[in-house]
């Protein structure tokens, strides 16, 4: 009788941690595995894209139509982007801005840029198990500018950048996939004015309060490029 007391413990004590234990097993089974649960959006990955900037440039006391190529390369993590970038834009004065002589050519150049930028989705849609995402993203970054005038003279200047836009991405594959997509936003550079002579008040159009120049050039630019990544 003492005998058999100690094993029926035993015996219910093993059932016990086998009933306790069965479920927790059989939701491995049922995921397969850890990464049937994982969710491939959130991963590393490299991606860059290529595009166009079409839009408009102040340089001083020049301002016109501004617009080229651009791309970038980087790193991807979720919601979050980091950046390198590289412009070629044609940027000066547009023919119709040119000065009271109407026969004289406008004042052109061309503008290579290196900058850096962050990019953050404040809201995204889709993803998961299903093969595209959209984001809403909104970016910031800073930059050079190197600015070569076609009639002799260039400028160099330091800016920061702002943007807002929308992505949407395709996922091509499971285990290795890749990434395919498109993005349209607004992108603005915001840089010092050069040449300006004085800081005094003054009034350049109808005012009832004179002000000092505003010391910043920018340029709003609409921003359109296709995205690739792995």
């Amino acid at each position: 009788m003492r005998i058999r007391q100690p094993l029926s413990c035993a015996a219910l004590a093993a059932l016990l941690v086998g009933v306790a234990s069965a479920p927790a097993h059989a939701d491995w089974d049922r995921s397969g595995s850890r990464d049937g649960d994982h969710d491939r959006w959130g991963d590393l990955r490299l991606e860059g894209d290529v595009g166009t900037l079409i839009g408009g440039m102040g340089i001083g006391w020049i301002s016109g139509f501004a617009g080229g190529l651009y791309t970038e390369a980087g790193v991807r993590r979720d919601r979050l982007a980091l950046y390198g970038e590289y412009d070629l834009l044609s940027v000066g004065q547009s023919p119709s801005s040119t000065a009271t002589d109407a026969s004289a050519d406008p004042i052109r150049g061309y503008m290579q840029r290196l900058g850096a930028d962050v990019r953050y989705s404040v809201a995204r849609f889709g993803g998961r198990d299903v093969p595209v995402r959209g984001d809403i993203w909104v970016s910031a970054g800073a930059g050079g500018e190197v600015i070569q005038w076609y009639d002799g003279g260039r400028l160099h200047r330091r800016d920061l950048s702002l943007g807002l836009g929308a992505q949407a991405t395709f996922r091509i594959g499971h285990e290795h996939p890749h990434y395919i997509g498109f993005h349209y936003a607004l992108k603005a550079f915001i840089a010092h004015a050069p040449g300006q002579k004085n800081n005094d008040p003054t009034c350049a159009g109808p005012c009832d309060e004179p002000t000092p120049p505003v010391p910043y050039d920018t340029g709003i630019f609409f921003d359109f490029g296709i995205v690739f990544g792995k």
